[in-house]
């Protein structure tokens, strides 16, 4: 990649903000990730490259040279079987175009990768959001059709969010593999801690501001729900 061009990837978020669908046509809810305060952070950091020739974050994006970056059969065994929870069977297809005829003549289909997950089923590999890094649930940018409507195919670009259960008791009668936020964190204040720590280091990378890292904490103080805060 040439030395003036960077690439970043937000883990885990629907391609953007959309209103949600009538209820009942997707299996699971809508994923609130934004990507806004990797914008924000990385507008900065442009306006510094262009007038004061400091370079910006190295390039973050999933790859298969780093392993983050996989076929879709190995992305869907990393993903944790939580219950009730499907994966994907299929990704958006895109084929080789042959525009020598008219209409242009589809070819053979190009290699699809998934970037990979954690054992929170949280994307791997690029910029992730603080929610990523101290997070209460599983996030995609994929979301599946219900029955009735289609079941099992993708739906648009809303993505999924699939909460932690909140206590141990909680996830071992619904037989989720992913620890529950009291395994996790304790208190919420233990959890506001964690996310401060979260949130530090994404500052010192220069890969998020200052004052919606304290939005955030802010946020957490008083709920567990700071998905409209960054």
């Amino acid at each position: 990649m040439p030395a003036n061009v960077r690439v970043y990837l937000g883990n885990a978020r629907p391609l953007r903000a959309t209103n949600p669908p009538t209820a009942g046509v997707i299996q699971n809810a809508g994923n609130p990730i934004s990507f806004g305060f990797m914008v924000r952070a990385l507008l900065v950091a442009l306006v510094q490259w262009v007038e004061h020739g400091t370079p910006p974050p190295p390039s973050r994006f999933p790859s298969r040279a780093d392993g983050t970056l996989l076929p879709l059969g190995a992305a869907a065994k990393q993903f944790p079987a939580i219950p009730g929870v499907a994966y994907p069977k299929v990704f958006n297809e895109l084929r080789l175009l042959d525009h020598s005829v008219a209409p242009p003549k589809e070819g053979p289909a190009y290699p699809v990768f998934i970037a990979g997950t954690d054992a929170d089923g949280n994307g791997i590999g690029g910029v992730r959001h603080p929610l990523l890094l101290a997070p209460v649930a599983t996030h995609t940018g994929w979301n599946l059709r219900a029955v009735g409507y289609g079941e099992g195919e993708l739906y648009s670009i809303i993505g999924s969010l699939i909460p932690f259960a909140a206590t141990a008791a909680d996830r071992q009668q619904r037989g989720d593999p992913r620890a529950s936020l009291e395994e996790r964190y304790g208190s919420r204040a233990q959890w506001v801690r964690h996310l401060s720590d979260a949130t530090a280091g994404l500052i010192a990378e220069r890969l998020l501001l200052p004052e919606d890292a304290e939005r955030l904490l802010n946020a957490a103080a008083a709920s567990w729900d700071v998905y409209n805060a960054i």
